[in-house]
């Protein structure tokens, strides 16, 4: 009779804990008097980008002549702005035609391109012009490209730049995978009398270029379709590696053009992508997800800012104990995350920091403080989360308590939703940090596409992880091999975003005051949120140059951003630009 009591009994408990835990009625911490956000949230609708928005321009920039309006050519834009590569768009070949360096997108054929605006391209070569396309689809202009046909295919994966110097790396573009979604395809080039720039896995030419008084020019992968895979988080699966590796495949496509574009226009310039008076950029972030981390963030703040530099701490509003973690958004941690929050930037790193993030309905847009109640039941289920109600809740509350603007979220296990661009920008979020660079193919920042589909642009920027502390050997076992991967990313100006949790200290706070006393002097060292708004002001900047005057429109506020001169070596720095300005240039 008493073991069955206390069998009884044990079952009871057991239960009440399920019901606790895992029961229907979520129970939620709760701040007195704190309720919201009240105003509704409505998803912004698409406004498709149109060619004639980028037409404008000088003719010292690169010419991009769309020959197919229903192309990638919005990939171009973002892979140019984020490189620094100043452009034109036109879909008029006369107009194309007045600039030196002509970008042929996608295709050139006779299905394209009129007869006159063939015969225009071949004596734009003839007369010292240079073009370059992505496919000689026809128009009879084998010949003067020195190519004798295009084999297309979908095997293929990788270009391999060639570089004959004695201390030459193998430099890969990968961009096919079997494990990737889908294959991409390319066209595998036989040349005659053109110089092979790239090949091939399959030992075809991928890149090549002939001189007839000009310079003709094909690469056999669309680029303009594979940023936008790439940027699009589309290309997951293509990077030998995710993570914590130098894997610049789509930026060696934008340097490659980047230098036909300087050596074959008669006045190029370039803006910087790096502030003025640094080689590169380094971002130091902290995901805050985990009871210990609350504890310990303060202890990362104070080695950051006694080194006289700031940094992102992204807290989770964990204001409800489920099968993640116990509560520790709450009033008695508000005082530690103060503390960080003193000089350092508070972001939103969601509410429930779920694994399913990415099947989460949108939501209503009316979620709200505490009724929002999102429960994590497992690795493979949360219920009551929603995408909207992630971005919203975590903002008021993060504003709310620590009283700090938010402008930056990164979501738990870098979780990429689908609708997650245009839910940013609607919740009146800057800034994102959801991919690794490798995963991009980049290691720059640059613009989102609404609904990841490259078909529209918001006004939010991604800023891919490129050094993480989860996988083996430990942090603070891998700082060489860390600096050699920053290292060469500063080397072209790129940003090396770091990432990481403080769920304990020793060997992870080791490597990260390791890490600013060694890029001190050389990086622009910061926030997400500082070189957010440094990136974007840069971003939306149009800059032109006629040789004597260098003339900029910026929406917003530009300080310290270089335009180089590289024929000259010279280079001048905008700071405290805003609005229109004319600015004279000394002699070349």
């Amino acid at each position: 009779m008493r073991k069955s009591v206390i069998a009884i009994a044990i079952v009871v408990a057991t239960f009440a804990a399920w019901i606790l835990i895992f029961g229907t009625g979520t129970k939620i911490y709760r701040f007195d008097g704190l309720e919201g956000p009240v105003a509704d949230t409505q998803l912004s609708v698409a406004v498709p980008a149109q060619i004639s928005n980028y037409e404008n321009g000088g003719t010292s920039r690169l010419a991009v002549l769309v020959t197919d309006p229903a192309s990638d050519w919005l990939g171009l834009v973002r892979g140019f702005k984020a490189h620094g590569i100043p452009f034109m768009m036109t879909q008029d070949p006369a107009r194309a035609l007045q600039h030196d360096v002509v970008l042929a997108y996608p295709s050139i054929s006779g299905r394209s391109l009129s007869a006159p605006a063939l015969r225009g391209l071949a004596n734009h070569i003839r007369s010292g012009g240079t073009v370059v396309t992505f496919d000689l689809a026809g128009g009879g202009l084998g010949e003067l490209f020195g190519v004798a046909s295009q084999a297309a295919g979908r095997s293929r994966s990788e270009i391999r730049w060639l570089d004959r110097s004695p201390d030459a790396k193998t430099r890969l573009t990968r961009f096919n995978s079997p494990r990737a979604e889908v294959q991409v395809g390319s066209n595998g080039i036989v040349p005659t009398t053109a110089v092979r720039m790239a090949d091939f896995d399959d030992g075809t030419a991928a890149a090549v270029c002939r001189r007839v008084g000009g310079r003709a020019c094909i690469l056999g992968v669309d680029l303009g379709a594979l940023t936008n895979r790439a940027m699009n988080g589309r290309a997951e699966q293509v990077s030998a590696e995710a993570v914590n590796s130098y894997d610049p495949g789509l930026d060696l496509i934008y340097r490659w053009i980047r230098d036909l574009y300087v050596q074959d226009e008669d006045m190029p310039y370039l803006i910087g992508t790096a502030p003025a008076g640094q080689e590169g950029s380094l971002i130091l972030t902290h995901d805050v997800d985990f009871t210990r981390s609350v504890e310990n963030a303060p202890l990362f703040a104070k080695a950051i800012r006694d080194r006289g530099q700031s940094a992102t701490f992204f807290i989770q509003t964990k204001v409800i104990r489920d099968w993640n973690d116990d509560v520790f958004f709450n009033d008695d941690n508000i005082a530690p995350l103060r503390d960080v929050g003193r000089d350092m930037e508070i972001a939103s790193h969601s509410v429930s920091h779920s694994r399913t993030f990415t099947s989460f309905p949108l939501g209503s847009g009316s979620e709200s403080y505490p009724d929002y109640r999102p429960f994590v039941q497992s690795a493979t289920e949360t219920r009551n989360g929603t995408l909207l109600g992630e971005l919203r809740v975590s903002r008021y509350l993060l504003e709310k308590i620590l009283a700090k603007h938010v402008v930056s979220f990164r979501p738990g296990y870098l979780a990429n939703h689908a609708a997650l661009p245009e839910a940013l920008a609607t919740t009146r979020y800057r800034y994102s940090s959801t991919l690794t660079a490798n995963t991009a193919l980049t290691h720059l920042p640059y613009q989102l596409a609404h609904a990841r589909s490259g078909n529209a642009l918001v006004p939010v920027w991604e800023f891919p992880v490129t050094i993480e502390d989860e996988k083996p050997p430990r942090l603070g076992d891998r700082f060489d091999a860390a600096v050699e991967v920053i290292d060469n990313i500063a080397r072209d100006g790129g940003v090396a975003v770091v990432l990481i949790h403080p769920d304990m200290v020793g060997h992870k706070l080791r490597f990260e005051e390791r890490l600013i006393d060694h890029y001190g002097k050389r990086l622009w060292i910061g926030s997400l949120g500082q070189f957010g708004s440094w990136w974007s002001a840069r971003s939306l900047a149009e800059v032109d140059f006629d040789g004597e005057t260098l003339e900029v429109q910026a929406p917003e506020a530009v300080e310290n951003l270089v335009i180089r001169f590289p024929k000259t070596g010279k280079s001048l720095i905008l700071d405290g630009i805003e609005g229109s300005r004319r600015i004279p240039v000394a002699s070349r």
